[in-house]
């Protein structure tokens, strides 16, 4: 069987591998060390290792076993027909591990790392929409107990695993592989623009792209009635009011409409003029592209986390109030 190196995969706290749909990821011999040369942009104490601040770069962290035979890929990457399921799991735990998690085929060794190393800007509340499956592992004999057996039991006995990250890789791959998602979402390739859009360290390019996957989302949705110049010519505002409708069962009034007119104007200057107009503040971007996480997460069958409180942001904002309230 082939084994590949794999790069920027951070493992949950005590978590030492992973088999998400035959391939199987394991920690190298060094990953703690790997782990602090990542980059680390806010300090934490506590956990398997505490995290220091650090400018990073890449580490190989895991190595990855190739099954015999591989499924071939879900996501459209291109041209390519020999592209295997490996690619659409290294893209989904770049979106779920918040770096970007990549291999290198025999050979590649010896050219320059192309991915950016630095941890993902945006995405933290579509991260925190992943499986939560929490189990405690006792240090003496590794045995592992649920949270209920737990209760009465002295912490500092035992290491706190999550073990939800296997579960929801495995599940989006599931949901995005099945007839009734692909009839609705087609290629799914607005999960590509999702990715381009979390690795932004701006706000206004992750709001643009934010905006495109709405944007697609309403031609998926009604392309079976809507020919492509009627799509084409909707205005943002009605393509922005329907999405909201659909995912987050939002009903637009007159009063919302115009306060989504007022963003949709915004990313039309912003489109045609390289600059935003002062009525629309970065804290009303933010929470366009924290919908965003929702939204994907909604699509790919997971429990949205509102951890940002973008549903009461939204509210505030529909209501003409301050989004920071």
């Amino acid at each position: 069987m082939t084994k590949l190196p794999v790069y920027n995969l951070e493992f949950p706290d005590y978590v030492t591998s992973l088999n998400i749909d035959g391939y199987q990821f394991e920690r190298v011999a060094d990953y703690e060390q790997a782990f602090v040369n990542l980059q680390h942009v806010v300090q934490v104490i506590g956990g398997e290792f505490p995290r220091n601040l650090n400018t990073g770069t890449h580490q190989q962290t895991a190595t990855v076993t190739i099954p015999d035979i591989e499924d071939s890929a879900i996501l459209p990457w291109g041209k390519d027909t020999k592209v295997t399921k490996l690619n659409d799991v290294l893209l989904l735990l770049t979106l779920f591990v918040g770096r970007n998690v990549f291999v290198l085929n025999p050979g590649e060794e010896k050219y320059p790392l192309r991915p950016d190393p630095r941890g993902h800007f945006w995405g933290g509340q579509f991260r925190l929409s992943a499986i939560q499956d929490i189990k405690w592992r006792c240090k003496a004999t590794g045995d592992l107990i649920s949270d209920t057996e737990m209760k009465g039991r002295l912490v500092a006995d035992y290491d706190h695993l999550d073990m939800g990250l296997e579960q929801t890789i495995n599940q989006v791959l599931n949901t995005i592989s099945s007839q009734s998602w692909i009839n609705t979402y087609d290629i799914g390739y607005f999960i590509f623009l999702f990715r381009q859009a979390v690795k932004q360290s701006d706000v206004e390019p992750a709001f643009l792209l934010c905006w495109t996957i709405w944007e697609h989302l309403f031609a998926l949705h009604n392309q079976q009635w809507l020919d492509k110049t009627s799509i084409e010519q909707t205005s943002g505002y009605k393509k922005i009011s329907f999405i909201l409708n659909k995912y987050l069962l939002i009903s637009v009034d007159d009063k919302a409409r115009r306060e989504i007119q007022r963003i949709a104007n915004a990313r039309n200057r912003l489109v045609h003029y390289g600059a935003l107009p002062t009525t629309v503040d970065i804290n009303e971007m933010q929470m366009f592209i924290r919908l965003t996480d929702q939204i994907m997460a909604i699509i790919l069958g997971l429990q949205p986390s509102n951890a940002f409180n973008s549903v009461e942001q939204l509210h505030n904002f529909l209501n003409y109030q301050s989004v920071s309230k």
